[in-house]
């Protein structure tokens, strides 16, 4: 089932914070590591998938569009901030150890 929220740790149940995700990844996806109790976490396939696909469909949009070019600039930088900004919400983790 695949449910929109902020992850957990799978082992101590603490819930991450908005922020500790979007850190997490800013350029790469590094771990996430639970501030209760140490336990690393790494992002799943499906979602680093999921978010290579929203660049795929960002391609597509100023592609296959016939909007005026600094409308399809504009359309693309609003769906990228929204993929952005909502990552931590659909943003799967799995423990490493």
């Amino acid at each position: 089932m695949f449910l929109l929220g902020i992850p957990k740790c799978e082992t101590c149940d603490y819930q991450f914070t908005w922020k500790e995700i979007q850190k997490g990844i800013r350029w790469t996806y590094k771990p996430l590591v639970c501030r209760k109790c140490g336990t690393k976490h790494k992002i799943t396939m499906q979602t680093r998938l999921l978010f290579s696909l929203s660049i795929v469909v960002m391609l597509f949009i100023f592609d296959l569009s016939n909007l005026p070019f600094y409308l399809r600039v504009a359309v693309i930088i609003i769906f990228n901030f929204s993929v952005i900004l909502s990552f931590p919400y659909f943003a799967k983790y799995k423990s490493t150890s």
